[in-house]
């Protein structure tokens, strides 16, 4: 068992473990932004003027929030070489078997394949191997890659976004000392951005999509902020 976050009073700790042996650790994400490149943000409008005369060119990776992201969430991998292409049911896939010497929980997709689908969806679903242990006050939300059409252009296919929650769960959580936790899997469903059916080749370790808690809907409230004036004509 491993931990993410250290177990402190101001934190929620969520929990990982491997369900192959074959699978990455989850890491924060880190993608290739500029760090030579000056942060502008504390530049004053004169310093960015002379810096802006000199014939420098802003990219979104300038931008505060764009870095940030970068840094948020933990990377999911894949575990294995796989290659999948379109068909006229559906998609067609090649991908090795997950041998029960790999199967650290005992869990294995429903094709036995680390690529897999959903029933009649038409979409392949990539199994990457890492249970994760979350607080039931969160949702575990599982994105595609932050403008992967900038940091991996010739990523060949992005990955359908969803929240993990309680009310989808069909993980069990095994573990007698996290009675307030739930589990899930991250299996990526996929969506070929090629439109022939000529085939994708996804490697092990390639990024995948990333995965990080966010507080449920039903923990927030959304209010209208009317300032005094408008309180007092109401």
């Amino acid at each position: 068992m491993n931990e993410l976050s250290g177990a402190t009073d101001h934190k929620w700790v969520v929990y990982w473990e491997r369900e192959y042996s074959t699978a990455f650790a989850p890491e924060r994400l880190k993608l290739d932004f500029h760090a030579h490149r000056p942060m502008m943000t504390g530049m004053s409008l004169e310093e960015q003027r002379t810096l802006a005369a000199s014939g420098y060119k802003v990219i979104p990776d300038d931008c505060g929030p764009v870095r940030f992201v970068g840094q948020y969430g933990w990377l999911i991998r894949s575990p294995a070489d796989c290659r999948i292409r379109r068909a006229g049911k559906g998609f067609e896939w090649q991908s090795p078997p997950i041998l029960p010497e790999e199967r650290l929980l005992g869990y294995k997709s429903f094709s036995g394949m680390y690529v897999d689908s959903i029933l009649n969806s038409g979409f392949p679903k990539l199994c990457c191997g890492i249970r994760f242990y979350y607080p039931k006050q969160l949702g575990m939300m599982m994105k595609d890659v932050p403008n992967h059409f900038y940091h991996l252009p010739q990523r060949p296919f992005s990955v359908w976004e969803g929240v993990k929650t309680q009310e989808y769960k069909t993980t069990p959580n095994l573990y007698a000392f996290l009675p307030d936790y739930d589990a899930f899997v991250t299996n990526f469903l996929l969506q070929l951005e090629i439109p022939s059916q000529e085939p994708i080749t996804i490697h092990r370790g390639d990024p995948v999509g990333i995965v990080f808690p966010v507080l449920l809907p039903k923990y927030v409230v959304l209010e209208e902020l009317k300032r005094p004036s408008e309180s007092s004509n109401s």
